[in-house]
């Protein structure tokens, strides 16, 4: 009887840490969504892929930054970054400091998925 009781504790103890375990990990994850962020940019300047390199490089060396496209044809800069590591103004400044005029965010409505 007393195995039991000590069963049944040791039990419960184990429950409640692995619950305790699985609500830190729903939060990391909850943080790591909300620290993903997507820019799409407005860019006035470019006219030849020369130009979408040369953007995908300079905001590419970003800290943060995780992945850009451009698209000369559409005018559009795609940023994927982490929001704690850097934020739209340091990407705006690195494509303003490449040569381009950067005018605005776009919406994702107004955004066209298609971008090489």
């Amino acid at each position: 009887m007393k195995n039991l009781l000590l069963f049944t504790i040791l039990a419960l103890l184990s429950f409640s840490c692995a619950q305790k375990q699985a609500s830190k990990t729903d939060e990391k994850v909850q943080a790591v969504a909300v620290a993903n962020k997507t820019a799409n940019i407005d860019v006035e300047g470019m006219t030849c892929t020369g130009c979408e390199n040369t953007i995908k490089d300079a905001v590419g060396t970003i800290a943060g930054v995780t992945e850009v496209t451009a698209s000369h044809l559409e005018g559009l800069t795609i940023v994927k970054y982490d929001s704690t590591k850097t934020d739209f103004k340091a990407i705006s400044d690195a494509i303003t400091n490449a040569g381009y005029t950067v005018k605005g965010e776009k919406t994702p409505a107004t955004a066209k998925p298609s971008v090489n």
